[in-house]
């Protein structure tokens, strides 16, 4: 018997469109607009189209729009829409009056007004998807891979005695989770894994661990798992710090630590990428940790983080700011990282 392929939707997209990749990796809806004529654009490109302006930056819209037209893709070349469900698609009118090319979910018709999101395609290119807006939180799509509901996934934490990985245990048991299993647990099966959670960065080990030997243990589950998650189109979640993108200056090592499992999970997040399987990361500001003490603001909880991370599953996104402080540095950082670094530096002198 023909063993058959998997297909993914085309992923070449210009320079321009990659831009929005950003909104869709955090749950937001933004467009191009020009800086010198604030003309909203559509579809992404180089130079304003109306007047010519190459400065143009990305800004959130509101998400409302309205269908100007609707159509079923029976058949395609493209293998990746060629599956038993027909999607849908249509040309709907945003409030700032450019008109996007959408896959549309429920019942949407001509007329109807839609709330619009970005959402990730198998293999990680951004496609625009229109809801009704009722039933925006229970959006699903054959052509989208997200939201995943997490009832009756099988999930492997590869630590699950530290207190993230508790916590972890029971957000997921709750969402609905088949099996949570760990390192300790006898009856894990590998083959069955849809689900891993790294939450081994923070297993507390100590200066008793080289960072070495972190990075070979990750680059070991990697090649345990990836393969397994490729196969049944499942995800992989880096619980990480702030720390990976900004170091704190006080702690070296830990931000040295954080930067490099940074580096490993976009490595591995291209792979998952390429076989239709994804991976998800959480930059937490402030956890209850000793390397975290000096950073100010409040603490989050593990069990808020451990939430977090389930909401951005269910939702589809792919970086996580869980705490008001990471969504605050994440802006900072965006405009200017040289002064978020000045700020950071300074934040650490006694």
């Amino acid at each position: 018997m023909m063993e058959k392929i998997f297909a993914l939707p085309p992923r070449m997209r210009s320079r321009a469109a990659l831009g929005m990749t950003g909104p869709a990796a955090t749950g937001r809806f933004a467009l191009q607009t020009c800086e010198d004529c604030n003309n909203v654009q559509y579809p992404p490109r180089e130079f304003c189209r109306k007047c010519l302006s190459s400065a143009l930056v990305w800004r959130d819209q509101p998400r409302q729009a309205e269908v100007l037209a609707e159509a079923t893709i029976y058949h395609s070349l493209e293998p990746a829409f060629s599956g038993a469900t027909a999607p849908r698609t249509g040309l709907v009118r945003h409030g700032s009056g450019v008109v996007l090319v959408a896959f549309l979910t429920g019942d949407c018709r001509v007329g109807d007004t839609v709330h619009l999101s970005y959402v990730f395609a198998p293999g990680g290119s951004v496609v625009v998807q229109a809801d009704p807006p009722a039933t925006d939180k229970e959006k699903a799509s054959v052509m989208t891979s997200t939201p995943r509901p997490l009832a009756g996934l099988n999930c492997y934490l590869t630590d699950s005695e530290n207190p993230l990985g508790q916590a972890c245990t029971s957000a997921l048991r709750d969402a609905g989770a088949a099996n949570v299993w760990g390192p300790a647990s006898r009856d894990a099966d590998d083959s069955r894994v849809e689900l891993v959670v790294e939450t081994s960065w923070y297993a507390g080990t100590g200066e008793n661990t080289s960072l070495g030997q972190r990075i070979e243990a990750h680059l070991q589950l990697a090649e345990r798992f990836a393969p397994v998650l490729a196969d049944r189109k499942g995800t992989w979640v880096s619980a990480l710090s702030f720390a990976a993108l900004s170091a704190y200056p006080d702690q070296p090592r830990y931000s040295a630590q954080m930067a490099a499992a940074q580096a490993l999970a976009i490595s591995l997040r291209a792979r998952l990428l390429s076989q239709g399987a994804r991976l998800v990361a959480a930059y937490p500001a402030k956890l209850d940790i000793e390397e975290h003490q000096s950073i100010a603001g409040s603490t989050l909880s593990w069990p808020s983080l451990a939430l977090a991370l389930v909401t951005a599953l269910q939702n589809g996104h792919e970086d996580v700011y869980p705490d008001s402080q990471s969504r605050l540095w994440l802006e900072r950082l965006t405009k200017d990282r040289k002064a978020l670094e000045r700020e950071m530096a300074m934040s650490s002198v006694p």
